[in-house]
């Protein structure tokens, strides 16, 4: 692929009419940033100094947000509360320009809400020192349902494409979408905790440890097994595609008919932080789709553009331009 980097651009340069709608469950992530003064006589865990804060939105937020920082027109469908990380989450959709009419404002909703606190010397590296997660189980009831289901119809009208993205809250498996699925040329799933439940798809971007899940059997490790544990998951799914992330060990794609696909990583494997990753690769190998690129070319795009943001802090996204130059820069072999 890397050879034919001048015509994965030219698919980057298509983004911009792709209408992607992103049903799942929309959360806020918080980023409070800050030094470390000493250790607590309370207890022995460091003393922080709050300087910064950041909001951005999380889990399938984040791929919305990413869809539109690659310049395609992003959809998202969700239940968002009427509280605090609910008017935060909404209001940086509305700021962003991305079409907010697919969210359901729900009362009785508490919006997950993940903060990390990430500190380090004064003017020095920051690095994660916990997480602490406020999602409570919301109960999606018939009422809730069915706004959901109205929602996800009107949105996906004239769609390029749907993604799912399952965060384990229920939204997406209430949503009634498989009568919509038939409606999309490109359908795909993002699911955290389980791919099974889900029949109709065209592809789907497990990670390892979810492939693992799902596979029932295949060993992390087993690189002479990965082959046909891929193929079988992929048929038992009905897929015409499984695109399987791998960490530093790049990315598997398993196509229907096609021998499996392994793409080493591109750039630095020193990986700096995770966070967010799979959701990059997810909108952009779904908007290369869109465009009507194949799953290889779709896959190599993907693999790109994870391999810029997991060099970054944070939940971190990259745009059109910036894959561009780094395509150039791997396909002359500067990467």
């Amino acid at each position: 692929m890397r050879e034919r980097w001048r015509e994965l651009a030219d698919v980057v340069g298509r983004f911009g009419g792709m209408r992607v709608v992103v049903l799942g469950d929309m959360a806020l992530d918080r980023f409070w940033y800050g030094a470390v003064q000493r250790l607590s006589r309370e207890a022995p865990v460091p003393i922080v100094r709050l300087s910064e804060t950041r909001y951005l939105p999380g889990c399938a937020a984040n791929t919305v947000w990413n869809v539109a920082a690659l310049g395609g027109h992003a959809v998202p469908v969700g239940v968002l509360g009427n509280d605090a990380s609910g008017d935060q989450l909404f209001d940086l959709f509305h700021e962003a320009g991305i079409d907010v009419s697919g969210i359901v404002r729900e009362p009785s909703w508490a919006t997950p809400t993940k903060t990390r606190i990430l500190a380090g010397a004064l003017n020095g590296p920051k690095q994660q020192l916990a997480r602490v997660d406020v999602d409570e189980v919301n109960p999606v009831g018939e009422g809730l349902a069915a706004r959901l289901h109205a929602a996800l119809k009107a949105a996906v009208e004239g769609a390029d494409a749907l993604v799912l993205s399952d965060y384990g809250y229920g939204l997406v498996q209430a949503s009634g979408v498989e009568e919509v699925l038939g409606g999309v040329r490109v359908s795909a799933l993002d699911s955290r905790f389980d791919l099974r439940p889900y029949r109709g798809l065209v592809t789907a971007t497990p990670n390892e440890e979810e492939f693992v899940e799902a596979s029932g059997g295949w060993v992390e490790g087993d690189e002479e097994g990965l082959d046909a544990a891929g193929e079988s998951l992929r048929s038992r799914l009905g897929l015409r595609a499984l695109l399987v992330t791998r960490g530093r060990r790049g990315m598997c794609l398993f196509e229907e008919g096609k021998d499996p696909l392994k793409l080493p990583i591109v750039g630095s494997d020193q990986v700096v932080d995770v966070t967010g990753a799979g959701d990059t690769v997810m909108a952009t190998y779904v908007l290369a789709l869109s465009t009507g690129a194949g799953f290889a070319e779709a896959a190599a795009l993907a693999n790109v553009a994870g391999g810029i943001v997991v060099q970054r802090h944070g939940t971190a996204t990259t745009s059109a331009g910036e894959l561009s130059r780094t395509l150039e820069a791997w396909g002359r072999g500067a990467l």
